[in-house]
C-alpha cells in the first residue's frame, strides 16, 4: 500500500493535469450545444460499433450450435423420407428419390402482400430455381432465383404459390393458396362437396408435382363453408409453419425431376 501511495505522490502533477482536462472537457460538452451534439453522436456511433462487434462475435460462436441443429434436423428429415420409401418398397410400389439440403434463412418477410425469403445457399450448393423449400414443421415455399451463394424463395405467403395438397383423412386432392389476409391462414380449394371435410383435418402435400415429396405438412383445416349452390368447399387452413420464426429451412432436391418434367411435357 505504501508503494502505491508513493507512486501516486510521484505522479501527482500528471494526475492533477489529467483531472483538470476531464473537467474542462465536461464543461465544454455540457455548456456548448454543438459540442454536446457531436459528443453524443460520437458516443452513439462508438456504442453501435461495440454492439455490432459483440453481436458478430456471438453469432460466430453460435455457428457451431446452428450447424449441429441443422445436421440433426437434416438427419431426421432424411430418416422420414427413407421410412416412406421403405414403406412403399414393402408394397412393391416404385418411388421417387428426394434429398434435402439445409440452409440458413438470412431474410424473411411475412407482413407484405407478396413475401419472400433469402437463404444462404445457391448454385454452389446445388440449389436451383423451382426446388421446394420445407422446414421441420412443413411447407415453406419454392426457390425463385439463385446466385452462386444465395437464393430467393417464394414464401407460401405469396399469391403465386399454389401447393398441390391432399386431405389426409379422405385422400382427397385440392390446392392450397394464401389469400393475403394473415400470415398463418391460407385457403384450401377444389375439395368437392361430396367429401366430408371437417375442421381439424390435416392437409399434406400430394406429391403430384416435382416440387415437394408427398405427406409434408401444409396445415390443419380451421374453417369450413358449404352452401347449397357451391360445387366445392370454401375452407381455411391454419398453416403448419410459423413464418415469424424461421431460422433454418431445407431445400428439396428431386433427383428425377428433369426426366419427369420432360415426359410430362410431351
Amino acid at each position: 500500500m505504501r508503494k502505491l501511495f508513493d507512486f501516486l505522490y510521484r505522479r501527482r502533477t500528471f494526475a492533477i493535469f489529467l483531472g483538470l482536462e476531464i473537467v474542462c472537457i465536461w464543461l465544454i460538452v455540457s455548456f456548448n450545444q454543438r459540442q454536446n451534439a457531436d459528443f453524443l453522436n460520437s458516443s452513439n456511433a462508438l456504442s453501435a460499433q461495440v454492439a455490432t462487434g459483440s453481436q458478430n462475435v456471438s453469432d460466430y460462436f453460435d455457428l457451431v450450435e446452428i450447424n449441429e441443429q441443422l445436421m440433426l434436423e437434416n438427419e431426421r428429415l432424411q430418416a422420414e423420407l427413407r421410412d416412406k420409401i421403405a414403406f412403399a418398397d414393402s408394397l412393391d410400389v416404385p418411388t421417387e428419390t428426394y434429398l434435402v439440403k439445409g440452409a440458413r434463412v438470412i431474410n424473411n418477410t411475412f407482413r407484405r402482400s407478396t413475401n419472400y425469403l433469402t437463404i444462404l445457399g445457391g448454385e454452389e450448393s446445388g440449389i436451383l430455381p423451382g426446388m421446394g423449400v420445407i422446414s421441420t414443421s412443413g411447407v415453406v415455399g419454392q426457390v425463385k432465383s439463385v446466385s452462386n451463394r444465395y437464393a430467393t424463395v417464394y414464401s407460401l405467403l405469396h399469391p403465386k404459390m399454389i401447393v398441390s395438397s391432399t386431405v389426409k383423412r379422405t385422400s382427397t386432392n385440392g390446392s392450397v393458396q394464401w389469400d393475403q389476409e394473415t400470415y398463418d391462414i391460407a385457403s384450401l380449394k377444389y375439395v368437392p362437396r361430396h367429401i366430408g371435410l371437417k375442421v381439424g383435418d390435416t392437409v399434406v402435400t400430394s406429391g403430384f408435382n416435382s416440387v415437394f415429396p408427398p405427406n409434408i405438412n401444409v396445415g390443419v383445416v380451421s374453417e369450413v363453408n358449404l352452401e347449397d349452390h357451391m360445387t366445392f368447399y370454401e375452407a381455411k387452413i391454419r398453416l403448419s409453419v410459423d413464418f415469424t420464426s424461421l431460422p433454418n429451412v431445407f431445400v428439396v432436391i428431386h433427383e428425377n425431376k428433369l426426366e419427369k418434367d420432360s415426359i410430362e411435357a410431351l
